[in-house]
Order: structure tokens, then C-alpha cells, then sequence
């Protein structure tokens, strides 16, 4: 007969019990935590909110890596763990209906404090629309702002500031943007704002309803189109910069593709971003997303999401600077989600071909995407074109395969592209994929400043709202 557990090992299993059971109720726990309370927290003037959209923490040790065997040194994101300061914990980013969330989901966690339903924005399950962090911000006096290598108007940064049932409607939220007067909006995706700017393959029942930039100017917005213009405005009282007519186009193609050069990186926008909103006396909230890390992610492009990753890395050194002579400011660095299960693998014999795989993906010089363009644009797949920006030779299967993509009219040829290869560019890479869907993993979060001592080790993402409000000082 065996013995009965001892009272400190039911005490153990009960817990364990209770934290299976937490985990299984997913967001109906969530929703039981109690907020902290004001006197445990700091006060904040400003938040700054940075988010590698898609960033799962095999993305972050390809890039870490991979930094380590190309320049010596770990990424920035690996220092902070380090850096006297910082909070470091793990994210659970269910959704309501979900445990693998999208960004419309996540990002709303964090924007208004509750779980909703995937692709969804601050707009419950019963379609109640949710206050969101931005206006509770602009109630309290503080400037907003939104910097974003996606459309301005893409899920994450709408997270913050506005609601709607469907993240899909984008001319709605560009109309919100006006409307609570967010003040600084810098990123892609001009045809929400500009009927000019609208594709010409895009159907006309898609086109935005009105053209939004006379009333943004009629409001005080100065609108930037290009870097020099970005660069001159950062003392505008009220911004709006779109540099492309859809997303950013991705870091890879913007260093190899001089006809990009007028297209401002995440770090040059976060700089300008810092340089406006700083100058409010009330204090500012700002959140900066690295959109691309995800759309690489989905693509299965290893080269792509490396740059990315390394791009969003360079924004971490300057909010480092900015909190040191501005110690009242929040600082969070995180992820809503991971992408396409990104890892690099070991290859070779003993695995030691990893390493030579670091220094071979420096010599792809665009991404899938860019590549598809060019394809369509030729009408054709150009083999000899792949080869100089891959180094991977198509045989006439693969061409086939291509070339059939294209004629049909497939959205999404770059993925298309990483599946026809996929042996090839893993060969050549040592970095392989899951899915081209987002995955379920728990995510990094590290912060430091007012009220970051109390985050917990564990938390839920839309538990995180609780503590922005609170040491930020802001009613809900």
C-alpha cells in the first residue's frame, strides 16, 4: 500500500491542480485578477511600448546568433536581461477563442484590458465596444502616438486607440484616428487615407469612402510622405508621415534597393516619434511596432525575418537613452505572438554547420516579396533573377511551379516561393519552419521604470493593461 502524500506535497498538488485549471479557463481567470492596487505602483509620465509583431523566441535566437557569429556582439533585446532594472517575464497571449491569437486579439488585450475574439478590436464577444488605452490617455492630457513598419491602420497599432468588429475595416479606423485626434501617426498604408493612393488592381467597391487628408490638415496634422520630410516635421505639433502605400517595404529590400532610400526605417521613425511627443508637458504614450518580423513569419523568409528583427532590435538603444534623462517613463519591450515557428536548426555533421548557415543567409538580397513583385511585373518567373538574390538554383519543376503561381493569380506567391524551396533555402539557411500561422507560444516581455517592478513573472496578456493604467496614473 502506498503512502498518502505528505500535507506539503497536497499542498503542492493542489496547486498544480489549481494552476491546470486556470490555465484551461483562459480568459475567465484573467478577468478574476484583481488590478493592483494605485499605492503599490510608481507613476509614469510617459509609456513606450515596443512590440516585434510576431516574434516567437526562436526568431529572437536566430537574430542573437546570428549577430553573435557577424558582428561579436548579442542583440540589444539579450543585454536588457542583463541591464540593472528590468522586469523580466513570460506572456500568455490566448485570445477569447483561441489559444493561438491573432494581432487583432492580442494587441486589444493589452489596449483595453480584456480578452476578445480573434480579428476583433476592442470589441467583445457580444460586440460591445471596449474603452481603449488612447483615449483614457488623451482624457488625462497625455499626447498619443503610433509608429508602425504595417499600414498605420493594421491591427496592432489600432489595438491602442480604436474600435471596430472586424480588423479589416481600415477607412473606419483611419476615420477614429481623426476623430480622438491621435497625435503622431507614422507608417505604411496611404490608400486608407489618399484615394490617389489606392493600387490601380484594387476593386472599386475596396476604395476608401473619402479622402481623409484634407480633414487631417484641416485639424493641424502636417503630413509627411518621405524620410527629408520626416526628418524636418518632428516638432509638428499634430503628425501624420505614410511612406508607402501598403506596408513598409521590408529592411532587407530597403538596404539593397537604393530606389527605397526615401523610406524611413523603424528606428528613424521611433526617433522622430520621441522627438514630437517629448515635447508635451503632460507626458505622451507611444507604442512602436516591428509589423514585418510577423509578415516574414507568415512567408517562411529566413533572410526577411532576420532583418526585421534586427531593424526593430535598433530601436532598443534609443529608448535606453531617452529613459535614462527621462527616468518617469515606462518601458516595455515585447512580442504579441509568435510567427511561423522560426528556428535555427543544427546542420551537419556534430551540427556544426549551423554556424557557416549565420554567414551564407548574409548573401540573399531581397525578400520573397520583392521578389514576387518583380515576377509579376515580368509576368513570368525569372530563374536567373532568383539565383542572384538567393544563390539557389530553380530546375524546371520548380520553375513550373512558379510560373503556374503566377498565371493563377495566387496572393501570396512568396510563400508559394519558401514551399518550392524549402529544402534549398533550409540547406543554405539551417533556419526551419512550423506553419505559416501564427503558434501558441508564451512570449518575452521585459520593462523597466515607474510601476514595472510590479508586472509578474507570469502573466496574461490582457493583465497587463491593469498595470500600464495604474502606474501611468490613468482612470479606467
Amino acid at each position: 500500500m502506498s503512502e498518502l502524500p505528505s500535507a506539503s506535497r497536497r499542498d503542492f498538488l493542489k496547486g498544480a491542480g489549481l494552476f491546470g485549471a486556470a490555465s484551461v479557463l483562459g480568459s475567465q481567470s484573467a478577468n478574476a485578477v484583481s488590478p493592483p492596487k494605485p499605492e503599490q505602483l510608481g507613476r509614469a509620465k510617459n509609456l513606450i511600448f515596443l512590440v516585434a509583431d510576431g516574434m516567437g523566441t526562436g526568431t529572437l535566437s536566430l537574430a542573437n546568433h546570428w549577430k553573435l557569429r557577424n558582428t561579436g556582439e548579442p542583440l540589444q533585446w539579450m543585454q536588457l536581461y542583463n541591464r540593472p532594472g528590468f522586469q523580466c517575464s513570460l506572456q500568455d497571449t490566448a485570445s477569447a477563442n483561441s489559444p493561438v491569437t491573432d494581432s487583432a486579439a492580442a494587441g486589444s488585450a493589452w489596449g483595453c484590458g480584456q480578452r476578445v475574439n480573434n480579428r476583433s478590436i476592442n470589441t467583445d464577444p457580444n460586440g460591445q465596444s471596449l474603452t481603449p488605452l488612447y483615449t483614457l490617455a488623451k482624457q488625462a492630457g497625455k499626447a498619443t502616438g503610433l509608429v508602425t513598419t504595417c499600414r498605420v491602420t493594421h491591427a496592432t497599432p489600432a489595438a491602442f486607440a480604436a474600435n471596430v468588429p472586424h480588423r479589416d475595416l481600415e477607412d473606419q479606423i483611419a476615420q477614429q484616428y481623426l476623430e480622438r485626434e491621435i497625435d503622431l501617426i507614422l507608417g505604411g498604408g496611404s490608400f486608407h487615407f489618399d484615394r490617389d493612393a489606392v493600387p490601380h488592381t484594387m476593386p472599386e467597391k475596396a476604395l476608401p469612402a473619402v479622402d481623409l487628408l484634407p480633414d487631417y490638415r484641416a485639424q493641424g496634422y502636417t503630413i509627411c510622405r518621405t524620410l527629408s520630410e520626416l526628418q524636418n516635421e518632428t516638432r509638428a505639433s499634430r503628425l501624420l508621415g505614410i511612406f508607402s502605400k501598403s506596408h513598409i517595404p521590408y529592411a532587407i529590400d530597403r538596404k539593397n534597393d537604393a530606389a527605397l532610400a526615401e523610406v524611413p526605417s523603424l528606428p528613424q521613425m521611433f526617433e522622430a516619434a520621441l522627438g514630437n511627443l517629448s515635447s508635451h508637458s503632460d507626458g505622451f504614450v507611444l507604442q512602436v511596432e516591428g509589423g514585418r518580423v510577423d509578415h516574414a513569419g507568415h512567408a517562411n523568409d529566413p533572410a526577411a525575418i532576420l532583418h526585421e528583427q534586427l531593424d526593430f532590435d535598433a530601436c532598443i538603444p534609443l529608448a535606453l537613452k531617452f529613459i535614462e534623462s527621462n527616468p518617469d517613463t515606462l518601458l516595455i519591450v515585447t512580442t504579441d505572438h509568435g510567427t511561423g515557428g522560426c528556428e535555427l536548426n543544427g546542420i551537419g555533421d556534430g551540427y556544426l554547420g549551423s554556424g557557416p548557415a549565420l554567414e551564407r543567409i548574409n548573401s540573399i538580397t531581397a525578400s520573397f516579396e520583392a521578389l514576387q513583385a518583380r515576377f509579376e511585373a515580368l509576368g513570368h518567373f525569372d530563374a536567373g533573377l532568383w539565383k542572384r538574390a538567393t544563390g539557389l538554383s530553380a530546375d524546371l519543376d520548380q520553375a513550373a511551379v512558379i510560373q503556374t503561381a503566377i498565371d493563377t493569380k495566387v496572393k501570396y506567391i512568396s510563400s508559394v516561393l519558401a514551399n518550392t524551396f524549402a529544402d534549398q533555402l533550409f540547406n543554405k539557411t539551417a533556419v526551419g519552419w512550423t506553419s505559416h500561422n501564427h503558434t501558441s507560444e508564451h512570449v518575452e516581455l521585459l520593462a523597466a521604470g515607474p510601476g514595472s517592478e510590479q508586472i509578474p513573472r507570469l502573466i496574461q496578456n490582457n493583465q497587463l493593461f491593469n498595470y500600464v493604467t495604474q502606474a501611468l496614473g490613468l482612470s479606467a
